[in-house]
């Protein structure tokens, strides 16, 4: 739920419950007035009765429509009997229905005889006023949540708008574009200070993202150099027919290790530049046409080992992302199901539904699979292992938010990479 619709709510919810206390407030207390009211009646109606009755030498009850009875009592029941007030209910002849009713019950002696008084007062009145109350306080809460919620909305709305903007800017805000935040200028102290500490963040993730940028171009360029220069000295110097082999194996060696410094480097580097995003040029990437040129690059692997291919691959599927990386993650999978690959065993590719899954024979993997994914760490003992294969798959789909997904048994490794549909990748902005 959005900041400006839960405010109004619990607003307008907070202005309903008080209006809901304020009419059962105000209800109780007309209510209580009534009845004393009515209680006061009744006491002066008990004089006015007593009165009349001192005058008679025989008391005799009342007609019907007296509002009051008068019925002979023991002394016991005269000494027991105190006075006090009650609601009952008495049948109306024109209502047709019971009807509530205030009665005072109190005792009199008249010639050495007792007697009960009983005198009632209709509470139509206070019912009727209970009614009015209710239903005005519900049309009165209603309309006034009605215009609550409506200028609260509105005013609100215009209160947050420098907010909302300024959250507007910052989902398109890109370090590796130059344009600057164009952000909304408000008279409300709070954001001119949200404003002034986002484009200050903003200016220095740029200027960071500028100094990475260039510091990785520049390693690249300044360790790729040296390294080509070693490496064509080191072949130049094996090609020397004087060369002795002692020497030619340690040239060898020499060779050996540039080259897998060499290709150390331009991973870490390639990895840099993922998380730096400077892959940023993104379209359509059909996968099967890929996997299909990839499995025919490292052909020569699987025939060294006699391994037998499965490709089940759906032509039609695309994903929408960097072709250079889609290219760089199914070749580390592809290399290293190939590479891992155990003899006489096979190596199963499938695109579909949206997932690219590599399954291959393997010995079985010691200590937890996610460990996989971190940079250095591998189970194969190759040579040309650098264990970043995996760590570069990872930093991919972390880009793009794909889900690799590692599955093990004794015999096989299997993992899949979950893409993401095309119209998620275009509101995440991923890259």
């Amino acid at each position: 739920m959005r900041l400006l619709n839960r405010s109004t709510l619990i607003s307008t919810l907070l202005l309903l419950l008080a209006l809901v206390i304020s009419g059962l407030y105000i209800y109780d207390q007309v209510s209580e007035e009534v009845h004393d009211e009515i209680d006061e009646e009744l006491l002066n109606r008990k004089l006015e009765i007593l009165a009349g009755v001192q005058s008679q030498t025989v008391v005799e009850n009342p007609p019907l429509y007296a509002g009051f009875t008068i019925e002979p009592i023991s002394k016991t029941e005269y000494k027991h009997l105190k006075e006090h007030f009650e609601d009952i209910e008495l049948y109306e002849l024109i209502e047709k229905e019971h009807e509530p009713h205030r009665q005072l019950v109190t005792k009199f002696k008249h010639r050495d005889q007792y007697y009960r008084l009983r005198i009632e007062a209709s509470l139509l009145d206070l019912e009727d006023m209970g009614e009015v109350i209710a239903y005005s306080t519900a049309w009165v809460c209603a309309a006034l949540v009605l215009l609550g919620f409506l200028v609260n909305f509105l005013l609100q709305k215009r209160l947050w708008r420098p907010f909302y903007q300024t959250l507007d800017q910052l989902k398109h805000f890109r370090v590796d574009q130059p344009d600057a935040l164009h952000l909304p200028t408000s008279s409300i102290l709070e954001f001119q200070e949200l404003t002034q500490v986002v484009s200050t963040l903003a200016e220095v993730n740029r200027r960071s993202y500028q100094q990475q940028k260039q510091f990785v171009e520049n390693a690249s360029h300044e360790i790729q150099t040296p390294l080509a220069i070693a490496l064509h000295q080191a072949e130049e110097l094996i090609q020397n027919p004087d060369l002795q082999e002692k020497d030619a194996q340690a040239l060898g060696l020499l060779t050996e290790q540039l080259e897998r410094l060499s290709a150390l480097n331009k991973a870490l580097l390639l990895m840099t530049k993922i998380s730096n995003q400077q892959y940023a040029d993104v379209g359509n990437v059909s996968v099967a046409p890929i996997v299909r040129r990839l499995v025919g690059e490292y052909e020569y692997l699987s025939e060294e080992k006699e391994l037998q291919l499965d490709l089940q691959l759906d032509e039609t599927m695309q994903v929408r992302a960097n072709v250079h990386l889609i290219e760089i993650l199914v070749r580390n999978l592809v290399r290293n199901a190939m590479l891992h690959a155990t003899e006489n065993g096979f190596v199963q590719i499938h695109v579909s539904n949206q997932k690219l899954s590599i399954a291959n024979t393997a010995r079985p993997i010691t200590g937890k699979t996610e460990a996989l994914f971190e940079r250095f760490v591998k189970e194969s003992s190759q040579r040309q292992s650098l264990g970043l294969g995996l760590a570069i798959v990872k930093s991919i789909c972390e880009a793009y938010h794909y889900t690799p997904v590692i599955e093990t048994t004794e015999h096989q490794f299997q993992i899949t990479i979950q893409f993401i549909p095309d119209s998620f990748q275009k509101d995440s902005g991923a890259l």
